[in-house]
């Protein structure tokens, strides 16, 4: 693959994991620190324009995930800990690995449930409910008491196989590589 190529997927990847672990608001931090080390907090506040409480808190958000790594020193003028912070791009493969595998899981549940349920919906869209909820309500709709109908989930069905399946191949592709350690003589 290309370096540029590889770059680019590189950040795509690295973009997918810190908005769906942390959010997006984070993604000019991790895209400050790439490529640094040892950045003090108080840095990254000046340079993004960000207030350091704020800094901190999606410094905090990362580190909960091992997307980033610190560094704690004692400032000697101020007495004041200070943190110097790294971006920890190896834990990226293995994150985007466990958000997929995540997701897969949950596909596969949701079709469970869609192959074993039957569905009611209100023709106004108002509602979807499950056979037992629908003949709690006396097969109306709770905002609009329109007759519920019977539901054909057949084509969400379909799509939850297919999302399924194209799941199942990034996921075999995310597969991180395990790192070779060398025996030492």
């Amino acid at each position: 693959m290309p370096k540029l190529a590889q770059m680019s997927k590189e950040l795509s990847d690295v973009q997918l994991v810190v908005s769906e672990l942390v959010g997006e608001h984070a993604i000019p931090i991790i895209d400050f620190l790439t490529g640094k080390e040892k950045i003090s907090e108080f840095i990254i506040a000046e340079e993004l324009e960000m207030e350091i409480n704020e800094v901190r808190n999606i410094l905090y958000l990362l580190l909960e995930h091992n997307i980033v790594r610190f560094l704690r020193k004692k400032d000697r003028i101020k007495g004041w800990y200070i943190c110097y912070w790294d971006f920890n791009d190896h834990m990226v493969p293995h994150l985007k690995f466990k958000i997929l595998e995540n997701k897969l899981e949950n596909l596969h549940n949701r079709l469970t449930a869609e192959s074993a349920g039957q569905y009611y919906i209100c023709t106004r869209a108002c509602m979807r409910a499950t056979f037992d909820e629908a003949m709690e309500m006396n097969f109306k709709c709770a905002e609009c008491g329109i007759i519920l109908q019977e539901q054909d989930n057949t084509r969400t069905k379909e799509f939850l196989s297919e999302r399924i399946a194209e799941l199942e191949k990034q996921l075999n592709k995310a597969k991180p590589k395990k790192r070779k350690v060398k025996a030492s003589a």
